[in-house]
């Protein structure tokens, strides 16, 4: 049987997990001294509710080589397993991944750097997951996780790029830095580094730009994919959500919120956007 594995930063509740028989494995968010297993102990309402009245900015650790093991231990000998993880250029969580591989050489493990985190990544699982329930083999699943990886196209907006640069994650978007104010930065994420865009007055035109990105970007494709992340802002993304879907007509688009790892990093009021065409075997 083919078993799909990722992290927390795909931003995808237990339950749901659970349906579509995905394995999670969790990182971990520190308030000072207390520590949280993200998704697991700490779910976005409660982690964004503790951000407002914490003393201390929350930093973030990688799960360890041994959660891996267990996690992978779990499933039948027999078993083949693609664990699909977080760009390596934003976490150590993949070399952890690998690492616990290693340590199984019996076992059939396939690690995947998925060049992306929260509904990046999430968009990836959620089609492995699918493909793997309706029989696909290893090779099969691969060739879908590459197409993703490789045609996803993914925005978000930053009410403050104040996370981003706290928590060393801010990549090329650091040019935005200074002098901001009322300009909203819009950013994406590009061969697993977080880059900037531009920078639009005000959140509604950077919103708008964004759209108009996604929509020049897959102009011409046939059927589209879409999700759309927010942290604590759901009439935002179910407008968005509803513009896309006039606009772009995707095949399938959710929302989903930021979890409590991602949005350690990016901070309350963001939005992003991923979508890619849907891939034909």
């Amino acid at each position: 049987m083919l078993r799909i594995v990722t992290d927390s930063t795909a931003d995808i509740p237990l339950e749901q997990a659970r349906e579509v028989g995905v394995r999670i494995v969790p990182l971990k968010v520190f308030f000072g001294d207390e520590c949280y297993r993200d998704w697991v102990e700490l779910t976005p309402e409660q982690f964004y509710e503790k951000l407002k009245s914490s003393p201390v900015m929350p930093r973030t650790s990688q799960p360890s080589p041994e959660d891996f093991l267990d996690t992978y231990r779990q499933f039948h000998p027999g078993d083949e397993i693609i664990s699909i993880h977080i760009s390596r250029q934003l976490s150590g969580t993949l070399q952890s991944a690998e690492l616990a591989q290693k340590m199984l050489p019996e076992r059939e493990i396939q690690c995947f750097d998925s060049l992306q985190a929260s509904v990046g990544l999430r968009l990836q699982v959620l089609e492995a997951a699918r493909a793997a329930k309706e029989g696909c083999s290893k090779e099969e699943v691969l060739r879908l996780l590459k197409h993703y990886r490789d045609h996803s196209r993914v925005y978000f907006v930053v009410d403050t790029l104040e996370y981003l640069h706290k928590n060393g994650r801010i990549g090329k978007a650091k040019t935005l830095l200074g002098g901001l104010l009322k300009v909203k930065p819009l950013l994406c994420l590009e061969q697993g580094v977080i880059g900037p865009v531009e920078q639009a007055r005000g959140w509604k035109k950077a919103v708008q730009r964004l759209i108009e990105l996604m929509e020049a970007d897959l102009s011409g494709a046939k059927a589209i994919k879409a999700l759309v992340a927010h942290a604590v802002v759901p009439e935002e993304a179910e407008k968005i959500k509803a513009e896309i879907q006039e606009r772009l007509q995707p095949r399938e688009i959710t929302t989903a919120s930021i979890g409590a790892v991602i949005g350690s990093h990016v901070g309350p009021g963001v939005v992003g956007v991923v979508a890619a065409p849907a891939f034909e075997p």
